[in-house]
């Protein structure tokens, strides 16, 4: 264990790190997770869980000073980073870190511009906190379940990191002293939560919404000299001693400044659970190489890891929340579409005719030998051909990431339908342009910060 304890390793670490000291790729890669989080709020502002959330809020939120993402409303900061948390969370397309399967981007921006829209917030320091965010949340979860370290999977992982990382993020920003940041990440780890039974309902996309509120609270309260433990992270009774089984806390601080974890994020190039894209990426191929119908198929095999099969392994999904992770959907649906959209998530899709047969003739093996980002294909047909594809590794994945042409085409993807053409361009400028912003809370006029008119939008 560090001299100091890992708490406050990590605190002095955040303290002194600055935006120039980080290299270019990291920097490129925090511009990156701020265009993925903006197109994924936009196409999850109308959707039921966000509506849902935001009529509760209505006769609880007494201030209106910070901006819902897609919406005409405002809300108090600790309100704008649930709900822009859920937007991004609610079609499970916003980033993965797919060895531990954490999503840091949607509590870590959704809280990060709730501050920014109250105090003045340049760019670079803007998204240094984010790439803090998210090295504290991606290490803390490689302590608890990358191995030699485990935990019970039923933890959601970004509720267990998620508030400790936004602390962090913005305790960076509101230049607490290395007490204060121990004390924040201590705070958001002792509100630590989530359980994967949330999955196929709203609740999934509520955690990291309800983690981005917490780390927002817990770095405010810390500010006012509200105490935690100083090592709450890995001292007896701290959060990787209760959770771990066993934890290995050195992934904490190892290589600290030197090897960023934060470049394992992926942003995602499907509407689904991570641990889908594989199969998602192998149907896709295998359409685009061979010609047939979906009525051809008499039995479709899939060789996956087994966390995809433990955690996506929904053979009879009953709407579009159990299809953002069922392994089996997913191959039903872009096998009878040819495609991975937004529709193929839908509850239209889940209750295609076609899709629920094609569903009925899926079969799912574990493959030792494969990672968690690749998959086999085998598409038997009623001519006698099988067909064969595979994603070794998958798009979207470490080892294969989205490109920058890639990202633009999801944001426009997703913005367009909402903002339209003009207005979904301009956006992307503004996004893309962050490193130079003076002032993110002011950097994207007519989405978010302060009202303005038409005429300065257009």
């Amino acid at each position: 264990m560090p001299e100091l304890g890992y708490t406050a390793e990590l605190a002095r670490f955040i303290h002194s790190s600055r935006w120039h000291d980080l290299p270019t790729p990291v920097q490129h890669e925090a511009v990156r997770a701020l265009v993925n989080w903006v197109c994924c709020t936009y196409a999850g502002a109308s959707h039921p869980t966000v509506q849902s959330a935001l009529a509760t809020l209505k006769g609880l939120s007494s201030a209106s000073t910070c901006t819902v993402i897609g919406c005409d409303r405002k809300l108090d900061p600790l309100g704008a980073a649930l709900v822009n948390g859920l937007s991004a969370s609610a079609h499970a397309f916003d980033d993965a870190h797919l060895q531990t399967v954490a999503h840091p981007g949607a509590p870590t921006i959704a809280a990060l511009l709730a501050h920014a829209e109250q105090y003045a917030v340049s760019g670079p320091d803007f998204l240094h906190a984010l790439v803090l965010s998210y090295e504290v949340q991606c290490r803390l979860s490689c302590a608890l379940a990358a191995p030699p370290a485990h935990c019970n999977l039923g933890w959601y992982m970004t509720g267990v990191t998620g508030a400790v990382g936004v602390a962090a993020g913005v305790g960076k920003l509101m230049g607490l002293s290395e007490q204060q940041l121990a004390w924040a990440m201590g705070l958001g780890a002792v509100q630590a939560s989530g359980l994967r039974v949330s999955h196929g309902t709203m609740a999934c996309a509520f955690i990291p919404g309800d983690a981005g509120r917490n780390g927002l609270l817990a770095a405010r309260l810390a500010a006012n000299g509200f105490t935690c433990h100083e090592n709450a992270l890995t001292a007896n009774h701290g959060l990787l001693p209760v959770l771990g089984d066993p934890a290995n806390p050195e992934v904490l601080t190892d290589r600290l400044g030197e090897h960023w974890e934060t470049m394992n994020v992926s942003l995602k190039p499907f509407p689904s659970g991570c641990l889908t894209h594989a199969v998602i990426d192998a149907c896709l191929a295998l359409v685009r190489q061979y010609q047939f119908r979906s009525d051809e198929i008499v039995q479709i095999d899939l060789h996956v890891h087994r966390l995809a099969l433990e955690l996506t392994g929904r053979p009879e999904p009953q709407h579009s929340f159990d299809a953002q992770a069922s392994i089996q959907h997913w191959a039903a649906a872009v096998l009878h579409n040819r495609r991975a959209s937004l529709y193929e998530a839908s509850d239209d899709s889940v209750h295609n005719p076609s899709v629920v047969s094609l569903r009925q003739r899926v079969q799912v093996a574990v493959a030792d030998a494969l990672e968690s980002d690749e998959a086999r294909l085998y598409v038997s047909l009623r001519d006698g051909r099988r067909l064969e594809a595979s994603a070794m590794p998958c798009i979207g994945s470490p080892r294969r990431p989205m490109s920058d042409a890639d990202l633009q085409a999801k944001f426009l993807d997703l913005t367009i339908p909402v903002l339209g053409p003009a207005r979904a361009s301009l956006l992307s400028d503004y996004c893309w342009d962050m490193p130079s912003a003076a002032d993110v809370g002011r950097a994207a006029p007519g989405f978010w910060g302060p009202t303005v008119t038409n005429r300065e939008i257009t």
